[in-house]
Formats: structure tokens, C-alpha cells, sequence
């Protein structure tokens, strides 16, 4: 079901080509055809040279050649016609496996329904034991104790032991403050530290989301009956907004894609009811006073700006939507336009690039709830799930190394210096632009 975001034509790399086509071809079909390539005479090296200075020309070639890209090999054009039809049956046969696959998929999606049912009851009983609406059996506390003990296995046992006397004075304290403990409610700030130790999510997390998220008191997830999962965050009362609950819907394509899996189509997140804009952490609000000139009379201007949040996650970006009679607008398009619409088309390729990449994250948030965090949420609350996965780096590991480096590229760089002083200076180039 994880994966990123899949475009829908296939893979381009896939294609026959002459850097992937195997080299014992040359010595059968191609043997018989050997290429040639003309001489450049001089003044077609002038011409070229006039072309590599001009950027325009450039470019605009540049973007005829990208549209190239993924165009099937001319050498599958030349194959005999009997491994034409070899090639073509080979094509039917796939086709088959395909569908035994996309079979597959579909009944591995209803496994995963009918296990996410099994799961239902014990996520139930988590969800009341973090809220402080229930408290564990002593069966499940010896039980937990006893798999906390197999994990420090690998320590030394005369800190074990050390931390055995340790406890036992602790527990003669305990019994006096008993009385003061039982009025913390279940297990604070569960979700909120959960979520934190996972790097993926926590990056989207601002201060100001901290302070909403510390209210969570459940995420789960449901699947749909069409291909998708729908992601619940259950919110206790609080200050911020009205919704006790918050959902996040993901769905899938009806078809499979190329390589088999379901492919990400869109998703739908709750509106939230924020219950004062200086509650909602997803703007800033910036005011200012205006003074009028006649009157002398002031006012108070304010102005929202969207701002980083951890709550824009419930407002998903959409895909974009071909409109219709693009095609027949760029086949009527004049040859004086050519240059503006190419520059167009460049801001719109950069801006189809970020929303694709806002896509994917979006989707890989989804995944991360789903498969990693709700799965297993003790263990990113307690921070054991982080040695089982090793993306999940310490930051601090990460900046001790670059300063390292740091200061050995200072060192290299004051050699560097040195050797320029001692060396001739050379002198600029002349300029030969036309």
C-alpha cells in the first residue's frame, strides 16, 4: 500500500534505447547497417558556435529535445518481423501476470480490512489507558515489565543492580506519594511526544502546534470500502477550536498502476472551526495603526498571513485538472507568441514541480500514520521505535560530524590561500562575447 506518489504513464527507463539496448545487438541486425555521421565543415561550425551563444535558441531547442524523452527506440522499428511478434507475445503474457497481480493487491487489501477489524478492540483499550478512562491489568503490567527487562539484557549487571536498590528506595517514596499521583490522569502529551520522535511528521510541527496537539487523545484508522483509508485525530475539549474530531481521507485509484500497487489519486481533510483567529496557529496576524489626516482619528489595521502549520495537513493540495481545449489553443497559437507562451510554460512547469512535490509529501504523511506511528505508538512514545529505523537519526549526531568537517575544510582552505600567494596570478581571460 506505501509508496510515492507514481506518475500515470510508465517508466521511461524501461524503454528500449540505445544506451540500454545489449551490446551483442551491434553484432547481428545493426552489423548489416553501420552508422554514418558527416564531416563538419567550417561554416557549419560557425553556425554552431552562434547557436551555443544564444540562450534563447538554446533553450528552445533544449525543450524540442525534452519532448523526445520517452519516445520509443527506432531500434524495435528495425527488428525483423518475426521477433516483432515474439516481443508482441511476450507483451500478451504480461498482460496476464498483471492481472493476477492487480488480483492480489485487491484481496491484500481486504486482509489488511479484515486485520484492522482484529486490531479495533486492543486500539480501543489503548486509547481508554492513555485518556486515564482505565488503568492496565497487573497481568499486563508483569507482562510489559518483563519485555522491558529482555531489552536491557545488553546492560552491565552491576548497574542493573544499582538500579535495583535504586528502586526499591524509590518505592518506599512512591507509597507516601501515592495519594498526589493518582491525580494525573492517564498518560500526558501521549500523541504529542509519539509524533515528535517521528522525524517525518515533527518537521511539519511548529511551537505553536505543540500547544494544540498536546490535546490529542487519539489518532486511528479506518479503512474505506473504496480504495483509500481515512486517518481520525480525537481531540479533547479545548481553547483552539470547536472540533472534538478530525479526519484526513486518502483515496486511491480504481485502476492499479504500472508496477501493480494502488496509485494515490487525492485526499479530503476537515474543515476546522478555529474559535478566535488568535487561536488559529495555521495564520499571523499582523496589526497596524493608520491615522487619518483630517480627522486625525486612528485605526487599527489587521492583516492574516498563511504561515507554516501542522494543521495545513488538513487542507490537502489538489491535482491538477486538465482544462479542456488546452490541445486545440496550443495548435492556434502564433508564431509571434512563441516566445512569451515558452516562458509561461517554464513557470508552469516549475509550479506543477512544487505542487507534485507538496503531493507526495502529503501522501507520506498519510503513510507514516498508517503504517508507522498508529502501528506502533508506544514505542515511538517511548523512543524505542527510532533504533529500528534508520532514518530516524539524532540531529545532534548529524551536526557533531559537519563541524568536524568543518574544520578540517578550514584547514584546507588556509593551505589554499598559502599556495595562492606563492603562485603567479594569472591573468583574466578576454572577453569574446558577440
Amino acid at each position: 500500500m506505501s509508496g510515492s506518489i507514481r506518475r500515470k504513464h510508465g517508466d521511461i527507463s524501461k524503454a528500449p534505447t540505445p544506451q540500454n539496448t545489449p551490446s551483442s545487438i551491434t553484432n547481428s541486425y545493426l552489423r548489416s547497417q553501420p552508422p554514418t555521421v558527416p564531416s563538419i565543415k567550417e561554416e557549419d561550425s560557425e553556425v554552431l558556435r552562434q547557436v551555443a551563444n544564444n540562450p534563447a535558441l538554446m533553450s528552445m531547442i533544449q525543450g524540442k529535445l525534452g519532448a523526445l524523452v520517452g519516445q520509443q527506440s527506432s531500434y524495435i522499428d528495425s527488428l525483423p518481423k518475426i521477433v516483432k511478434d515474439r516481443i508482441s507475445g511476450l507483451k500478451a503474457i504480461q498482460l496476464k501476470q498483471l492481472k493476477i497481480e492487480a488480483q492480489f493487491q485487491r484481496e491484500l487489501l481486504e486482509l489488511e480490512k479484515k486485520y484492522a477489524k482484529l486490531y479495533e478492540p486492543l486500539f480501543d483499550r489503548r486509547k481508554k489507558i492513555i485518556a486515564g478512562d482505565a488503568e492496565p491489568t497487573s497481568e499486563e503490567i508483569e507482562e510489559g515489565r518483563a519485555l522491558e527487562e529482555e531489552e536491557d539484557d545488553d546492560e552491565d549487571e552491576e548497574e542493573k543492580i544499582k538500579e535495583l536498590n535504586e528502586g526499591k528506595k524509590e518505592d518506599d517514596e512512591d507509597e507516601d506519594e501515592e495519594a498526589d499521583e493518582s491525580a494525573e490522569k492517564g498518560i500526558p502529551d501521549f500523541w504529542l511526544t509519539a509524533i515528535e520522535n517521528l522525524s517525518t511528521i515533527s518537521e511539519t510541527i511548529t511551537e505553536r502546534d505543540s500547544e494544540v496537539l498536546s490535546n490529542l487523545i487519539d489518532i486511528r484508522v479506518e479503512y474505506l470500502e473504496t480504495p483509500g483509508f481515512e486517518l481520525i485525530f480525537e481531540f479533547q475539549e479545548n481553547e483552539f477550536f470547536s472540533n472534538r474530531i478530525l479526519t484526513k481521507t486518502y483515496h486511491y485509484q480504481a485502476e492499479l498502476g504500472y508496477s501493480g500497487d494502488f496509485v494515490y489519486d487525492h485526499a479530503d481533510g476537515s474543515e476546522i472551526n478555529w474559535k478566535s483567529k488568535e487561536n488559529n496557529v495555521t495564520i499571523n496576524i499582523e496589526r497596524r495603526k493608520q491615522r487619518n489626516k483630517n480627522t486625525k482619528q486612528t485605526r487599527t489595521i489587521e492583516k492574516l498571513t498563511p504561515t507554516e502549520s501542522f494543521f495545513n495537513f488538513f487542507d490537502p493540495p489538489k491535482p491538477p485538472k486538465k482544462k479542456e481545449g488546452d490541445e486545440e489553443d496550443e495548435e492556434n497559437d502564433d508564431e509571434e507568441d512563441r516566445d512569451e507562451e515558452d516562458e509561461e510554460d517554464e513557470d508552469d512547469e516549475d509550479a506543477d514541480e512544487e505542487l507534485e512535490a507538496r503531493l507526495e509529501l502529503d501522501y507520506q504523511l498519510g503513510e507514516e500514520f498508517k503504517d508507522r506511528l498508529i502501528p506502533r505508538a508506544i514505542d515511538w512514545f517511548t523512543g524505542d521505535a527510532i533504533d529500528y529505523f534508520p532514518g530516524e537519526l539524532d540531529d545532534e549526531e548529524d551536526y557533531d560530524e559537519e563541524e568536524f568537517d568543518e574544520d578540517d575544510d578550514e584547514d584546507d582552505d588556509e593551505d589554499d590561500e598559502d599556495d595562492e600567494d606563492d603562485a603567479p596570478k594569472e591573468q583574466p581571460p578576454e572577453c569574446k562575447q558577440q
